[in-house]
């Protein structure tokens, strides 16, 4: 018998080398099979259009597949379980819901918002271009198409702030058909402004929109959302459907014409390519991919959200949002955890490959620092951006309703405790709607523009001007007694009637003051000076009156 053949010992090496990666090569494609087996199940809001454009393209271009995942996207509309209710329910991995997500936090429900897409909502009135109906305040004894609570509250928070009780109109439940419009049957219909108008234009019917975000109110929408049990359960794959979602989105706002084409083909046959085309270009706006990363939200936005919906009665207090706004996480690259893996066993035999591996890794490593460096720059200033976006009026650039109620509340507080006089001007332009009605409303705009820039340059550095609302004015004035704002409304309201504001057009403003007393709050205050300004409009208009417990009211 002959002699057992013996293996040289470096051929022996090669050989265990060569068999432990083939081992390492099973192993990563049988996680790779793991991974594409994990299914994650979609619920939309609606049924299937351009709304939901970033989903589609990241099914479509393979990006939830390159995460490991087996994505469904089920439509919504009627007949279908509310979004949020499937998540509750085990019916879905993830929904899109609007704001009122934050409203099932609040009442205990485990839900997490991960990405709000639409940074305002497209939520609007509309109402026929021959109607009287230009703002809020004119919906007041009309009949108005409403959905229900959480769908329309960016509309009923508009009429509420603009001092219009829900009891005062003849709310209808909504068709979701704005035929009822053009018929005649409704007054206003609550929609959205990338769905109904395009129909009103095909129909060649005029229209007008009233938009809450002209009067302060501007909610999230469209809010991506998960079961808090399956993000403590499978983060990982939470995380991977969040950045695949995310860069579908990127990839559809890019290439809009594609999109489009793809969800008319695959999604929405029955819609045509004019109406995709006119809502990409609407929910562009929305989503503002200029200004923000897509899906980005902001902490105190959810917080004034909540308010909303408190001040509504449609939830109870407290505000207890820990764990509802996910905290993103960097995305992993794992192509690159494989190469580094496979350049860890080659240096083995090639350690100047290994060298030259590292160095470019490092490389790598350094622009990628450098990269986000310069993404979360631009992220503060997109932060800077939107909130002076929502703390200013759009038309005259002055505070808006939300930002003086936070400075006056503040003020309110330094008064009580300081023992400082408080005083507030509100003042209302005269007869403004003839003006509108005269020349039209850019040259309304124009007026209301000139009275606030004309005001606002001979305040004090401490007071604050906002536009309440429609043609109404507040000053707030710190340090300020009863007598002192009574003498500076009366230099403004001179100062209106002087001479005109645009051309020939001129007009004259009515004032009323009031002092903040110790226990007052903002609502209280504002009450008293309201009352004061309708005295002066009752008593002729143009004038200042000033409020105190012994003023006796004109009739009305």
């Amino acid at each position: 018998m002959p002699p057992p053949v013996q293996t040289p010992p470096g051929k022996r090496s090669t050989t265990a080398l060569r068999l432990g990666l083939g081992v390492l090569l099973v192993q990563l494609l049988c996680l790779t099979e793991v991974m594409a087996a994990e299914t994650m199940r979609l619920q939309l809001r609606w049924l299937h259009q351009f709304q939901f454009a970033g989903y589609y393209m990241a099914l479509e271009k393979g990006l939830y597949a390159q995460a490991g995942l087996d994505v469904q996207i089920s439509p919504g509309g009627p007949g279908t379980p509310k979004p949020i209710d499937a998540l509750l329910n085990g019916d879905t991995d993830f929904a899109i819901a609007n704001s009122g997500l934050v409203i099932a936090r609040m009442q205990g429900k485990p839900v997490v918002a991960l990405a709000a897409i639409m940074q305002s909502s497209p939520t609007v009135w509309i109402v026929r271009a021959d109607s009287d109906i230009y703002t809020p305040q004119d919906l007041a004894g009309k009949r108005v198409m409403l959905m229900q609570a959480q769908e329309s509250a960016e509309l009923r928070i508009t009429l509420v702030r603009e001092g219009i009780d829900l009891s005062h109109l003849e709310v209808q439940q909504t068709s979701f058909n704005p035929q009822d419009l053009i018929d005649g049957n409704t007054d206003a219909f609550g929609g959205y402004i990338s769905n109904e108008p395009f129909w009103l234009q095909q129909q060649k019917v005029p229209y007008r929109l009233i938009n809450p975000r002209d009067y302060g109110v501007n909610f999230y929408n469209d809010v991506l959302a998960t079961h808090e049990t399956l993000l403590q359960q499978r983060p990982a794959q939470v995380e991977a459907f969040l950045q695949a979602s995310l860069q579908g989105w990127q990839y559809a706002l890019e290439n809009i014409e594609e999109s489009v084409q793809l969800i008319h083909q695959r999604y929405a046959p029955d819609k045509s390519l004019e109406h995709l085309r006119f809502e990409a270009e609407q929910l562009q706006a929305l989503i503002m991919p200029e200004l923000v990363q897509p899906g980005h939200m902001n902490p105190g936005r959810w917080q004034a959200i909540a308010q909303s919906y408190l001040e509504l009665g449609m939830v109870e207090g407290p505000i207890e949002l820990d764990g509802f706004i996910y905290k993103r996480k960097v995305a992993t690259d794992h192509r690159l955890l494989y190469q580094v893996l496979g350049g860890a066993l080659l240096a083995l035999l090639l350690l100047g490959a290994v060298a030259l591996r590292f160095a470019r890794l490092t490389q790598k490593l350094r622009l990628e620092v450098k990269r986000r460096q310069q993404a979360e720059q631009e992220l503060r200033s997109s932060n800077l951006q939107l909130e002076r976006l929502a703390n200013t009026d759009r038309l005259t650039g002055q505070w808006s309703r939300l930002k003086i109620e936070e400075l006056a509340h503040t003020e309110i507080k330094r008064a009580e405790r300081h023992d400082f006089p408080l005083a507030l001007v509100f003042l209302d332009i005269d007869r403004f709607k003839s003006v509108n009605d005269q020349y039209g409303h850019d040259v309304g705009d124009c007026v209301l523009t000139g009275v606030a820039q004309r005001i606002k340059t001979h305040l004090r550095d401490a007071d604050s001007l906002c536009r309440w609302g429609g043609e109404e004015f507040i000053v707030l004035m710190p340090h300020t007694d009863l007598d002192q704002a009574c003498l500076i409304a009366e230099k403004l309201r001179a100062l209106i009637a002087a001479e005109p504001l645009t051309g020939t057009i001129g007009v004259t403003a009515s004032f009323g003051v009031a002092q903040w007393q110790p226990g007052q709050e903002l609502g209280e205050l504002v009450h008293c000076a309201d009352l004061m300004l309708y005295r002066a409009k009752k008593l002729g208009r143009n004038r200042v009156e000033r409020f105190s417990p012994c003023t006796i009211l004109p009739l009305a």
